[in-house]
């Protein structure tokens, strides 16, 4: 089976959480961009890859097929494009887009190359989203007459910032953890 060839272009945080799905058998990370050289290097060291300056010069690869796009938010609809202006198809972290003229733009150039824009990520692939879709296939509890799903993280709880991290214990990480969460307490 040929392996699926993947360029990511951002090495910071959201493709450090993605990297561990990359060690599929089916796939392999053969280039990276970022504008810091020494994720680069460390992404040659690491990957034993090419790295690339720009998003254009690593898309211009056609040893790549398929781009993860895990840059900053409003480089997601730049980024996307180029490698959809490249053939290569596109992996997208969330959201998509800033707006939706971006995502209109990245959609159209998708189409008009044919290459496939997914915007992940995904938990489709989890191992417990697999499980049920094969007790679902197996019909085994007879035919799917509905379903609700649930999944739940710990991602709340994670610690992200200096003031979270579990050496600094006291009121400084509660407010911290407060400030972050306050959105889902509304």
């Amino acid at each position: 089976m040929k392996k699926l060839r993947i360029g990511v272009a951002g090495l910071g945080r959201a493709f450090s959480l993605m990297a561990p799905a990359f060690r599929d058998p089916r796939v392999r990370v053969v280039a990276a961009t970022d504008p810091r050289a020494e994720a680069r290097a460390r992404f040659e060291s690491d990957f034993q890859g090419k790295s690339f300056a720009s998003v254009e010069e690593m898309c211009a690869d056609p040893g790549i097929d398929l781009v993860y796009v895990a840059t900053p938010h409003e480089l997601h609809a730049p980024h996307a494009c180029a490698a959809l202006s490249a053939g290569k198809s596109v992996l997208v972290e969330k959201p998509m887009a800033l707006t939706l003229a971006d995502g209109r733009r990245m959609i159209q150039a998708a189409r008009h190359t044919g290459a496939q824009l997914v915007v992940g990520h995904s938990h489709s692939f989890d191992a417990p989203i697999l499980h049920a879709k094969k007790l679902i296939d197996s019909q085994s509890f007879g035919a799917l007459r509905m379903i609700t799903g649930l999944y739940f993280t710990d991602f709340v709880y994670r610690p992200r910032r200096p003031g979270e991290r579990p050496q600094h214990e006291g009121p400084e990480r509660e407010e911290a953890r407060a400030q972050r969460t306050a959105h889902q307490n509304l």
